[in-house]
């Protein structure tokens, strides 16, 4: 399948298309800045893991399809809600998302993490009550992790606009711990040893279809799901 990159938009992003002579679906995506999953390299062109596995997806049911990427998650929904974007990857679940779109199969696993440093960190124990009313912590704006901390009324800052300043705040000391996509962490640190991982929880992570695509093309959902267990 032919693919070519669109021109640049903005710092951070770009878009991708991908064109089938005969594709039985059109549709446009809007997807975060969220590395490794999502994201653009130097020459602005969209790459991750996430696009990888949905390129994977998306073409063995013959969609022809674009892909922008740019700010984040809150973003990305924004777009879809406005009718920009027939939807965005990767994500979880939440309640806000579910009104406006359909939430696919997983297509693979988020392990959500608390960092904190590797000194001092036998005094920080993420399931006590004590860490819980007393720690300060921070996770990324418009992300599922802020929004968990928010409603578990943990002693959250604001959130930071994007992973190296998410680092930097547990780096100079600013919060006790940091909360965030494993993946998306270990990214940026790979190989440092100044920092201990805990595992909070295990969330399945998908892709949001819009509601006015899905009600447009009823079989759209039944025909993704079968090719992400397939290519799961």
């Amino acid at each position: 399948m032919l693919k070519r990159i669109g021109p640049f938009i903005g710092l951070c992003t770009a878009v991708l298309f991908s064109f089938s002579s005969s594709a039985q679906y059109n549709m446009h995506f809007f997807v975060p800045d969220f590395p490794p999953y999502t994201t653009v390299n130097s020459e602005g062109v969209p790459v991750g893991i996430g696009i990888d596995k949905m390129d994977l997806v998306l073409d063995s049911i013959d969609v022809k399809y674009s892909i922008e990427v740019g700010s984040n998650h809150g973003r990305a929904l924004k777009e879809l809600r406005r009718g920009r974007s027939d939807g965005f990857y990767m994500a979880s679940k939440n309640d806000e998302r579910d009104r406006y779109a359909v939430f696919s199969e997983s297509l693979m696993i988020n392990r959500w993490v608390w960092v904190v440093l590797m000194e001092g960190s036998e005094n920080l124990r993420p399931k006590s009550l004590a860490f819980k009313t007393d720690a300060k912590v921070m996770s990324l704006l418009n992300t599922n992790t802020s929004y968990w901390l928010l409603r578990n009324e943990y002693k959250a800052l604001p959130p930071a606009a994007d992973i190296k300043s998410l680092v930097t705040a547990l780096d100079e000391k600013e919060v006790d711990a940091i909360f965030v996509a494993e993946v998306v962490f270990s990214h940026l640190a790979e190989g440092s040893n100044k920092y201990k991982i805990i595992l909070e929880k295990e969330k399945e992570f998908g892709i949001y279809v819009s509601n006015d695509f899905v009600e447009e093309n009823p079989m759209f959902m039944f025909e993704l799901n079968s090719a992400i267990r397939e290519h799961r």
